[in-house]
């Protein structure tokens, strides 16, 4: 067995080869290098500090996923071009309103000669033949406006019930003129004021024209504020 040196504490094979012991404190000898009690003191201090971290993280985990997460910044889409594209649509929807505006500006250019020829027939005047004829070239007329209308440019930029009325109108208006110059032909044959209007032509010609006077209404209805809008002139169903 070996012998223990005086002021040592603890058998000798516990102290490392090649490292002879010192004095400490309290007279007690220690290896150099290690803290009295052989570090095991340090155990218990490294796994507090351990654990404090893993709390902190563990709160800071908590706290974002309160806040609904990791907040990343928000990320701008490229830029795109509202004003741009509704400056554009306002540019070519005053085009075609201009455009439009001239044919009906056109659109009552017979209106004149149609009611003068209707008093001429319905008083069985002199002229009916030439009545006819103003009647037969209103028509003509409207079915004109009708297919440029159809190939209005631009047209797609109207409101589309606008531009439905103004076809209903128009076309009821051809169809009320045709069967007008019909009622003017038939009294050339024979003309008596008391019977005039008994005409079938006549009658036919009334249902068109009920329908051209509703279908004008509503356009005037929509077409005078897009009017005022861009400055152009407004209509009333009479002069279209």
């Amino acid at each position: 067995m070996a012998s223990a040196q005086p002021g040592i504490t603890g058998p000798l094979d516990t102290v490392p080869r090649g490292m002879p012991p010192v004095p400490g404190p309290g007279g007690q000898w220690r290896v150099p290098g290690r803290m009295p009690g052989g570090g095991r003191r340090l155990i218990p201090a490294i796994v507090a500090v351990g654990l404090a971290i893993v709390a902190v993280v563990g709160v800071v985990v908590v706290l974002q996923s309160m806040r609904g997460g990791t907040s990343t910044p928000p990320t701008t889409s490229p830029s795109s071009t509202p004003t741009s594209a509704t400056a554009v649509s306002t540019q070519a929807q005053q085009q075609a309103a201009t455009q439009l505006a001239g044919l009906l500006s056109q659109s009552g250019n017979d209106r004149g000669a149609v009611i003068d020829a209707v008093v001429n027939v319905e008083n069985c005047g002199k002229a009916l033949a030439r009545d006819e004829r103003t009647f037969n070239r209103a028509a003509a007329n409207r079915d004109s406006l009708l297919t440029r209308l159809s190939n209005l440019p631009g047209r797609s930029t109207l409101p589309a019930p606008m531009i439905s009325a103004l076809t209903t109108g128009w076309q009821a208006s051809a169809q009320a003129d045709s069967d007008l110059a019909k009622w003017a032909g038939d009294e050339m044959s024979g003309c008596d004021k008391s019977k005039v209007q008994n005409d079938p032509s006549y009658q036919a010609s009334l249902g068109p024209d009920n329908q051209a006077t509703t279908g004008k209404q509503a356009f005037t209805r929509m077409w005078n504020p897009l009017a005022r809008r861009y400055g152009l002139p407004t209509y009333q169903l009479e002069q279209i």
